[in-house]
């Protein structure tokens, strides 16, 4: 088939605002990214009163369970993370609410809500981690806020010019077309991680996209989540892992002394011994069999490091099951790695 790589225009943040007119001590206007789901928000928007996500426990806002106490028509604040977006659209929406806010639960650029679910038709925006504890402070004093559009509306960013998202979009063309087979929730999400491994590696950079959306929830340089947290929830969110690992292998040719075109043939080379639709530990063997091939297995410790870091050691198992993700994982690495 003839290939294309489609490049898209990006909504910025600050495309929508939450503008607080009450109490006075919060009252102001915070930037916010919208949502791929939900109703359409125009510059009117839509205005309420703002309570905090509850289930009833008292122990989480994360909305992702029946919420109570929601008056009718207020707007939900709720923070980011434990479940997709559009869970905690539909929790608010069946609790009475006319919109959501989710606040960044990490300190980086909210991204444009992803996710897909026709029942939606409440609208949804995220604003920053600093900006949902400033909104909270408020709500015990009777919080009055607005959601809509920002009026003028920040331009669009290019993504032909995020040399990340460039790089991402041929990692596609590279997985397919060596491997191949590369969606589903497992696969897809490998193909998606593995993309962002060149944009890393190609850019010395842990932050991936960060001039188009901020399209990535953190940062690959400490990274917290790890092979058993994927469940085939989302393939970019799950494909994370797998851009951490590489992106702490690059880390580990790079202090060796080893360059850009090291690790890139023995990753490349590696997609020889790797059957299609792989699993995260498909991936790597086929990078340590590569490495024996070539007579490179001084450096297997350093791709076993890697995915044992993040747990796809010694006798760590995924696999798909319907439409989810059952892993088994393990921080094991052989002996000889120790």
């Amino acid at each position: 088939q003839d290939p294309r790589m489609q490049m898209y225009l990006w909504v910025p943040f600050g495309t929508f605002e939450v503008v607080v007119h009450t109490p006075a001590g919060i009252a102001g206007s915070y930037q916010a990214a919208g949502a791929a789901f939900g109703g359409t928000l125009d510059t009117s928007g839509v205005t309420a009163d703002v309570v905090l996500a509850d289930d009833g426990t008292g122990t989480t806002s994360d909305a992702c369970e029946t919420l109570t106490g929601v008056p009718a028509g207020a707007l939900v604040l709720a923070d980011r993370g434990a479940c997709t977006f559009t869970s905690k659209a539909a929790n608010a929406q069946s609790a009475g609410a006319s919109g959501l806010i989710v606040a960044n639960n990490v300190d980086t650029q909210p991204v444009t809500m992803g996710g897909a679910d026709p029942s939606v038709t409440i609208p949804a925006v995220m604003i920053s981690k600093a900006d949902g504890a400033t909104l909270k402070t408020g709500i015990a004093a009777g919080e009055n806020a607005t959601i809509h559009v920002t009026d003028p509306p920040p331009p669009m960013h290019d993504g032909d010019l995020d040399s990340d998202v460039v790089w991402h979009e041929y990692g596609h063309g590279l997985t397919w077309r060596m491997i191949g087979r590369m969606s589903g929730p497992m696969s897809g999400a490998i193909g998606e991680g593995m993309s962002d491994v060149l944009a890393v590696i190609a850019n010395d950079d842990p932050i991936v996209g960060e001039y188009s959306a901020g399209i990535r929830t953190h940062s690959y340089e400490g990274y917290n989540r790890t092979y058993g947290d994927i469940v085939g929830s989302e393939v970019h969110d799950d494909g994370e892992v797998y851009g951490a690992i590489g992106w702490d292998l690059w880390k580990q040719y790079r202090d060796s002394g080893l360059d850009r075109g090291a690790i890139l043939a023995d990753l490349v080379d590696g997609m020889n011994y790797t059957p299609p639709a792989p699993t995260f530990e498909q991936m790597r063997d086929g990078i340590l069999a590569s490495l024996t091939a070539t007579g490179h297995e001084v450096r297997s410790c350093m791709v076993w490091n890697s995915f044992a870091k993040y747990g796809v050691g010694v006798g760590a198992h995924g696999k798909v099951v319907g439409k989810k993700v059952v892993v088994t994982e393990s921080f094991t690495k052989p002996a000889g790695c120790l």
